[in-house]
């Protein structure tokens, strides 16, 4: 089948391009392990430090799913209530609906001999389905939930990166075309074991998703809009008080991001295939 190219958008980034999701959130982690499917180098982080304590968790739950603080979760499910008193209540959305089939799918590659995992509760949610998703091998030592951003800027693209192509070729004007990459300082949790400075180690990347966090707790030295940064809010899409209807308007965000940079508007792996 012939794909519509009449919006195709030149800026594109083609796999294995390097990308940072910001926010290990269930749209953050979404983002991530979509990127993954297409084949790209994602990096998914916490971004920001902005969750609800969760002292009866374990601490590895600390910054996995929703942060109960101002998103869909806090305003419209927990509300004013104590998190530890609801931890263990019903989640609002139905068992199969609270993950999205490619979440299902790389579950069960993990588990071919173990049942589908059917969280009910907002606990389950998070600790047998979310934590469940990035310990696939899709997205398996690419999460940091403690790390955070200090910064955004752009640098210029390194000259070895920009093309493997002769540079005294009559193209190698084309270069400065090349967009910058996004440069992120970082604190917290180092991204390797060998760094020095916990509080100031780099990031560099082609693209910049940020999933359903604030932006406020790191300083961005570029306007907006900039090209190959995105920011999937599902709020700003719908008010509706139906967490699955947030959920889904988070993924067909997170599909048009992948659309535009795969420059094929058509591009969506959430759609039904034929059989």
């Amino acid at each position: 089948m012939n794909e519509d190219t009449s919006d195709l958008d030149p800026l594109t980034l083609d796999p294995p391009g390097t990308i940072a999701v910001l926010g290990t959130t269930p749209i953050g982690i979404e983002a991530a392990l979509y990127g993954r499917y297409l084949g790209y180098d994602v990096t998914l982080i916490a971004g920001a430090d902005v969750w609800q304590s969760r002292p009866f968790a374990n601490a590895v739950f600390q910054r996995i799913g929703p942060t109960f603080r101002d998103d869909w979760f806090a305003n419209h499910w927990l509300k004013s209530d104590d998190l530890e008193v609801r931890w263990n209540d019903p989640m609002p959305m139905m068992p199969d609906r609270c993950l999205s089939p490619l979440a299902f799918s790389a579950i069960d590659a993990q588990q071919q001999d173990r049942l589908r995992p059917r969280p009910s509760t907002i606990r389950q949610w998070i600790e047998v389905g979310l934590y469940e998703v990035i310990r696939t091998d899709l997205l398996r030592g690419r999460v940091f939930t403690d790390t955070f951003v200090k910064s955004i800027d752009l640098v210029a693209v390194e000259e070895d990166d920009k093309s493997g192509d002769d540079p005294t070729d009559d193209s190698a004007d084309e270069f400065e075309e090349v967009p910058p990459d996004f440069l992120l300082t970082l604190a917290g949790s180092p991204l390797t074991q060998h760094a020095d400075d916990t509080d100031n180690h780099p990031l560099r990347c082609e693209c910049v998703i940020v999933a359903d966090i604030p932006t406020s707790g790191w300083q961005r030295t570029f306007d907006l809009p900039t090209d190959y940064y995105f920011e999937i809010d599902p709020d700003a899409a719908t008010d509706m008080a139906d967490a699955e209807q947030w959920l889904r308007s988070g993924w067909q965000q997170i599909a048009a991001v992948y659309a535009s940079l795969a420059g094929r508007p058509n591009l969506d792996l959430y759609r039904p295939r034929r059989t």
